[in-house]
């Protein structure tokens, strides 16, 4: 099924932030700080804490959120890294074992009952899986085997390579499209968004599953808006993500 064209004023769409990190691993900001920083702005209906390779911070903002009576909702995720790149969980309730196969881990989320989405795919800025990675999963006749959605648009650095490929091979795969600001920064928090008809997280998920969600640049920040000096600290506290993840993953772009 193809995403749907700009909403109509017969449809009422929805805005979801679905890969956020917060102070639990590699973000700037903590949970309480996300959450009030959604609910001043109040664009988002649904949002998702996807620390990497941890779940606490997710359950923070679930718990705070229903506790301080917020007008959105919190779904629970995780960004899962595995022996070939990323991959988000999303609608999970346990952590998922890191540094698996990408089929151990995509099996893994399904059997929670959860989604699997690949974020920043193909970025050589990123541990991302590649294209024949991919192919691998969706090519695949095991029936837990599967993407649920595949990131389009990615607010950061890391975007400006896996958008315009995400969203070329999307063309043939056809899978749910997302976009995330996947922040590590408060304000870019909301940067882009995912678009789907209804406003709760169970309308989402539902629009995920049948393939009717759609990215959307969201509010565009500066690197200069930012500050050298937070990128920095932000780099030095994940270990220099980025160069780590191009340098690992260099072999795997080569002819």
């Amino acid at each position: 099924m193809q995403p749907p064209e700009a909403p109509d004023k017969k449809t009422e769409y929805g805005s979801a932030d679905i890969h956020i990190h917060s102070m639990v691993s590699d973000g700037m900001a903590d949970v309480p700080e996300i959450l009030e920083f959604v609910a001043r702005r109040g664009v988002l209906d649904v949002i998702a804490i996807t620390d990497h390779d941890k779940i606490a911070g997710s359950y923070q903002a679930r718990e705070l959120a229903a506790e301080r009576g917020y007008n959105f909702e919190v779904v629970i995720g995780t960004e899962v890294g595995t022996t070939a790149g990323h991959l988000l969980a999303l609608f999970v309730e346990e952590s998922i074992p890191a540094k698996r196969s990408v089929a151990y881990t995509v099996a893994a989320i399904h059997a929670q009952g959860g989604l699997c989405i690949v974020p920043h795919p193909m970025s050589m800025l990123s541990e991302s899986l590649n294209h024949k990675d991919i192919a691998a999963i969706i090519n695949s006749n095991e029936p837990d085997l599967y993407f649920d959605g595949i990131e389009t648009i990615n607010a950061t650095i890391v975007g400006a390579i896996s958008n315009r490929r995400a969203k070329k091979i999307n063309l043939e795969y056809k899978l749910a499209e997302t976009g995330s600001s996947d922040a590590h920064f408060l304000m870019t928090v909301g940067s882009a968004l995912t678009r789907f008809p209804g406003r709760t997280a169970d309308d989402l998920r539902r629009s995920i599953l049948e393939g009717t969600t759609r990215a959307q640049n969201g509010t565009n920040v500066s690197l200069r808006k930012i500050g050298i000096r937070q990128i920095v600290k932000q780099q030095r506290k994940s270990g220099g993500f980025f160069v780590r993840g191009a340098f690992k993953n260099m072999t795997k772009w080569l002819p």
